[in-house]
């Protein structure tokens, strides 16, 4: 087991630990920034979901730094990929023309895009990025995290990593208990927090499901059917007790039925001419926007209501 010291050690890269590392390295500090996949970029890049759905996000509610992310996954699309005239010209590119956000695109374009980002301090060795790599135990001096052991998923070398900063930028939050750090997780009660709203008594299981996201394209005459998995029956017929039908009923699915319920995420009028379908919803990249035959298919992501587990956190 070997040592090593830095200014900040940031455990975790997804957007929150790329954006930490990126204002500790404009202000001259030296970061090891750590992550457990092979991905950098969190929930846009090995967990597929697109940046955000805010509607107004091109007039406010950003900051410079994020700006010049999506400015750069725009650019690399104009960069790299045979687009045609009129949306290569588009300001506000949406290269899936998708409308869950304003800049539906490819995971992998995310994660170069962060690497460009990071590539001047990596290349000076102010940064030092680690992948496949996870906390095993933290030291803490008092209330101070003062070190954490992170081993190496490929080699199962640890290092021990002191810093005067350590942050906790895991998507789940991994320090918190390996640090043995104060926290709660689900939902508090009145009686614990005073809130007006919170439960009568605290649920540490209420917590958000796990979606399972997977792209898919249309290869029409095509039949890529597969065998019944384990537990298909179960799921096919299964209907949670805040859900209206059956998780997978066609009825659910209705671009209709979800307008009238989630208004406000489709960001459009009801009679805009606009496919209001879920193909059109989390679409990562748009056929129609290339000469005839570059791509064989539009890629959507599928990320829909049936797609959550309801049976627990």
């Amino acid at each position: 087991m070997s040592e090593t010291a830095t200014d900040i050690l940031i455990v975790g890269a997804g957007l929150g630990g790329v954006a930490g590392t990126l204002a500790a390295l404009r202000l001259g500090k030296r970061v090891i920034l750590t992550e457990e996949s092979d991905w950098i970029g969190g929930q846009i890049t090995s967990q597929a979901v697109p940046p955000d759905e805010h509607p107004w996000i091109e007039q406010h509610g950003a900051t410079a730094t994020y700006r010049a992310f999506r400015q750069g996954v725009r650019d690399y699309y104009r960069r790299n990929y045979p687009m045609l005239p009129e949306p290569r010209g588009n300001v506000t590119l949406n290269p899936g023309a998708g409308h869950v956000s304003k800049l539906c695109h490819e995971p992998k374009v995310a994660v170069a895009v962060l690497h460009e980002m990071l590539a001047p301090w990596e290349a000076s060795r102010q940064l030092q990025l680690w992948t496949r790599t996870i906390p095993v135990s933290a030291e803490t001096d008092g209330d101070l995290v003062s070190a954490v052991t992170l081993r190496n998923l490929d080699s199962g070398i640890e290092t021990i990593v002191s810093a005067p900063y350590i942050l906790d930028a895991t998507e789940t939050g991994e320090l918190l208990e390996l640090a043995n750090v104060e926290h709660v997780i689900g939902a508090e009660s009145q009686a614990e927090t005073g809130e007006l709203h919170a439960l009568a008594e605290a649920d540490p299981m209420d917590q958000q499901s796990i979606t399972w996201c997977f792209a898919i394209d249309h290869l029409p005459g095509e039949d890529h059917t597969i065998e019944r998995p384990a537990q298909y029956d179960f799921w096919q017929s299964y209907k949670a007790d805040f859900w209206p039908d059956k998780m997978l009923s066609w009825y659910d699915v209705s671009p209709i039925t979800l307008e009238k319920r989630h208004r406000a995420i489709f960001q459009k009028p009801v009679d805009n001419q606009e496919p209001r379908d879920f193909w059109h919803y989390r679409r990562i990249l748009n056929k129609a926007y290339y000469p005839e035959g570059t791509f064989a298919s539009d890629v959507s992501l599928v990320n829909w209501p049936q797609h959550d587990y309801w049976q627990g956190p």
